[in-house]
């Protein structure tokens, strides 16, 4: 799971304009409470999802809208099922209107969740395809920058960390996992830089993206142990938990010190309108 991202809480709410009326008021209120629904009302919110989708009143369009709000209404449940339940809501909206960007950056994020990497890169092109935008951007290069990293391929990850950064310079997910993967592949100066430049955001809440950590650990490859130490003592004052897994790594990286990477493990922990 991604630090800082809760499993549950999807990257993507999207602002529905207000479509032409239905045939009958009821499903006309319904379709409003559907798409202007709030965490205080999910329940409610995605009754009246569940009654203008079977009404039959709309179109292929304002369809993909009402999937796409009963989707991200699950986030705001405790059902075990949620994911699922959001993931077919989702692909319903899709199969009513394919370039749903809403709905294929929301989708992808729940396939990175399920390590299921492939499909989310496709969402994301396609959502690309259909137009973004620059928000949307920014969250569909994230995505996929994800995904390629899990998959091992950290040029194209940092390419995309890279896009996702140019449209916001204070996207702290994006610089973490950047760092990654630039941690990844060797370059542990450029992956400090990063971490750097979370921490210089907001030094109090960098530990939510494991900024702390992640640039001790860089430290330590690096040979610098007084930064490491620094970093170490900054991050034990922020947890305790995280104190004691970042010990275990330093133990485990002085043991390798002949190694410039450490084994299998691929790098410090990873830390979500959209149309045109």
């Amino acid at each position: 799971m991604r630090s800082g991202i809760s499993a549950h809480v999807w990257l993507i709410a999207l602002a529905f304009a207000t479509a032409a009326a239905v045939s009958r008021p009821a499903a006309a209120d319904d379709r409003q409470e559907c798409l202007n629904g709030s965490k205080e009302t999910a329940a409610a919110t995605i009754a009246a999802c569940t009654r203008a989708i079977e009404s039959g009143d709309s179109n292929d369009q304002d369809l993909s809208a009402l999937y796409h709000a009963r989707g991200y209404s699950w986030s705001w449940t405790s059902f075990a099922d949620l994911d699922d339940r959001a993931l077919k809501d989702f692909t319903e909206a899709i199969r009513a209107n394919p370039k749903s960007g809403g709905s294929l950056l929301n989708r992808s994020y729940i396939y990175n969740q399920r390590h299921d990497y492939d499909r989310a890169i496709a969402d994301v092109n396609q959502a690309f395809e259909g137009g973004l935008s620059d928000y949307g951007k920014r969250v569909g290069y994230g995505e996929r920058g994800y995904a390629y990293q899990a998959k091992g391929d950290n040029d194209r990850a940092i390419a995309d960390y890279t896009e996702s950064i140019q449209l916001d310079a204070n996207n702290s997910f994006a610089l973490t996992a950047r760092g990654n993967a630039y941690f990844a592949k060797g370059d542990f100066d450029r992956a400090t830089a990063d971490y750097d430049r979370v921490i210089a955001l907001d030094p109090e809440y960098a530990h939510d993206y494991s900024a702390y950590s992640n640039r001790a650990i860089a430290y330590l490859s690096k040979g610098d142990f007084r930064g490491a130490t620094a970093d170490f003592d900054r991050r034990q004052a922020l947890s305790w938990l995280a104190a004691a897994v970042f010990l275990a790594v330093v133990i485990w990286l002085c043991c390798r010190r002949s190694a410039h990477l450490p084994g299998r493990w691929s790098g410090p922990t990873m830390g979500s309108d959209v149309r045109e």
